[in-house]
């Protein structure tokens, strides 16, 4: 199996995000019959983003070209060297140690996974180590290309990508064994809606596992940032910029969340301000 192959991107696994309806093969993407719209493949990537992000009223999608930019360094000495630096200052697991413990989490080996929000595959490569086969879905398309070339370069096979929000993913109803999301939540416009998707393609009985960020020691985020901002040359990203807009959630309100989504069995594992926790589909 090849990384976004012919056969791959014609999957039963792909459906028009709107209507939930199948696609068929056009010249140059997947097709909505019953909607005419075309969604473009670049470089073996759907893109299932047809709004005019710049407009959206998050901060985070209006500065998705940052995003773009950022994927060049995303994995690099300049960025993740840094937060690993942070994190270890302040005794916060590294992020090969949350993506490993996220893949643990899940649960669900030889099935089929979904990584929402995967950047440039980080998290989804340790996933996709573990399962048949992994979707991973990001709305940087710089990100997307990223990844793939990673997971090119690390002889992992089993991995397709494919840009599309968190709030409508081009899947059907109940066909993932497990699905992450892993230091994105908080930066989602609905965190709430975009759960509920997460829920609505995960099977019943399988988990969600995720990390992100709450309230619980901001002491601990105030020093966090303070040393990514003396250490980090491109610390834009992290500011009013790319990556602005965070949102931090309070425990019992990703409780009320993955409820009201449809999650039950809510565990997890606080660590400064991170929080690891997973939820089974009821």
């Amino acid at each position: 199996m090849s990384i976004n192959t012919k056969k791959e991107r014609q999957s039963p696994y792909y459906v028009c995000p709107v209507c939930k309806q199948s696609l068929t093969p056009a010249t140059n993407g997947l097709c909505c019959q019953r909607d005419g719209v075309e969604y473009p493949v670049k470089n073996g990537i759907p893109d299932f983003v047809t709004d005019d992000l710049t407009k959206s009223a998050s901060v985070v999608l209006q500065s998705v070209d940052k995003l773009d930019d950022l994927a060049e360094i995303y994995e690099g000495p300049s960025y993740y060297g840094v937060l690993d630096m942070a994190n270890a200052e302040l005794g916060l697991p590294s992020i090969e140690e949350g993506a490993k413990t996220i893949a643990e989490m899940v649960d669900a080996k030889g099935g089929v996974g979904l990584d929402v929000a995967c950047g440039t595959g980080y998290a989804t490569r340790p996933l996709a180590q573990k399962m048949r086969l992994v979707y991973g879905v990001d709305v940087s398309m710089g990100m997307l290309e990223k990844a793939t070339e990673y997971a090119r370069d690390k002889g992992v096979e089993n991995i397709c990508f494919a840009r599309s929000g968190a709030d409508r993913l081009p899947f059907p109803d109940e066909v993932f064994d497990g699905v992450t999301c892993v230091g994105a939540l908080h930066l989602f416009p609905d965190a709430a809606e975009a759960l509920k998707e997460m829920a609505r393609v995960v099977k019943k009985g399988r988990r969600l596992a995720a990390l992100t960020i709450v309230k619980q020691d901001l002491s601990v985020l105030k020093e966090w940032s303070e040393l990514i901002s003396e250490r980090m040359a491109a610390s834009n990203f992290i500011g009013e910029g790319a990556l602005g807009g965070k949102h931090l959630f309070d425990v019992e309100e990703l409780d009320t969340y993955l409820t009201q989504a449809g999650f039950k069995g809510f565990a997890y594992d606080i660590y400064g301000f991170y929080i690891l926790f997973h939820a089974e589909k009821g």
